[in-house]
């Protein structure tokens, strides 16, 4: 079994950041190994973060599978998941198919 791969979100998970992350996370799915999200310091996130972060849940789901450090969703990400409809999405990770 491949190890996984981390990615750590920092302090916001916005418009800002979204282009920069985009390209991160899909090196990390092209890697072919699972992907873990560290959301541990995120405090702010808006609706572009979570689009882009329901994006990857669905490629990584499909490929290699992904999980967040520590279980489940950092707080911050699960709000705005919820306020935006994707809380299934982006609750726990998903494994690969």
């Amino acid at each position: 079994m491949a190890a996984d791969q981390p990615i750590e979100l920092g302090e916001q998970l916005d418009i800002t950041v979204a282009t920069t992350l985009k390209e991160t996370l899909s090196d990390a799915l092209a890697s072919g190994q699972p992907v873990t999200l560290d959301g541990a310091r995120l405090q702010r996130v808006d609706a572009a973060g979570v689009q882009l972060l329901a994006a990857f849940a669905r490629a990584a789901t499909s490929r290699s599978g992904w999980s967040w450090q520590g279980g489940g969703a950092p707080a911050p990400v699960a709000e705005a998941a919820a306020d935006l409809g994707l809380a299934d999405e982006l609750g726990s990770g998903g494994a690969a198919r």
